[in-house]
């Protein structure tokens, strides 16, 4: 069966290796691809276009509108809607925080006519605030069609409070899979690509990337999910 492959990736502000980051994002072959920590200053949508340009890519929306989470996209993928949106943070110096909610088709190629609803987003570091965050993105996502995939930095390991919301919408299809930072000693899984039913994971993992090339780029390692339609009503899977 033909699959859409989805990818979530921290990008660390676009701080590491560029030459890295483009290398990874290319090596990654993904159709869709949600950053956390992408460029959220003034200028920035300008860094995460050519960034994504330089990977074969279209910067599809979010960064600075987001604070910091954006989508981009592979050419055949086409953009239904897409909504980017900021979420309340305690104190003027805090990291801003938000996400992309996006309704996706595959309008060429051999996975054309596949239809999913992403959602992409990076949840802060305070626990309540968290759940709060996670909670306003399931509510942002269910207003829309599905299936949904969510890909995101927790910033919890899994089986943690946001995790159960988000798993509400989307369940984890590789609850065994490796932690995911901080790269180079990884010893906590904070990123996943979460899937709804009509969606099956068919591969899941870090994608064939070099591991050198990944740590010059940022401090958390890629997840990248194959995926491919099935009947409504069938849970997501490996």
């Amino acid at each position: 069966m033909p699959t859409v492959r989805v990818a979530t990736w921290n990008v660390r502000d676009l701080l590491g290796d560029p030459f890295a980051l483009r290398r990874v994002l290319r090596s990654l072959q993904a159709d869709v691809v949600c950053l956390q920590e992408a460029p959220r200053r003034p200028g920035g949508g300008w860094r995460t276009s050519r960034l994504a340009q330089d990977a074969g890519l279209r910067y599809a929306g979010g960064g600075r509108p987001s604070g910091g989470t954006a989508l981009l996209l592979g050419p055949h993928v086409g953009v239904r809607s897409l909504a980017a949106a900021r979420l309340p943070v305690r104190g003027s110096f805090t990291r801003t925080r938000g996400l992309v909610v996006a309704e996706l088709a595959v309008v060429s190629g051999p996975a054309a006519g596949v239809a999913l609803t992403v959602a992409c987003l990076h949840l802060p570091l305070e626990p309540e605030l968290r759940v709060r965050h996670a909670r306003l993105a399931a509510t942002a996502l269910a207003r829309r069609p599905g299936p949904y995939v969510v890909c995101a930095d927790v910033n919890e390991p899994p089986g943690g409070p946001a995790w159960q919301v988000l798993t509400s919408l989307a369940a984890d299809p590789a609850p065994d899979a490796a932690a995911t930072f901080p790269a180079g000693r990884e010893d906590v899984r904070l990123d996943a690509v979460l899937v709804g039913a009509g969606l099956r994971v068919v591969r899941h993992g870090s994608g064939e990337v070099e591991r050198a090339d990944v740590l010059a780029a940022t401090d958390h390692l890629p997840v990248v999910a194959d995926l491919e339609a099935v009947a409504a009503g069938a849970p997501p899977g490996t």
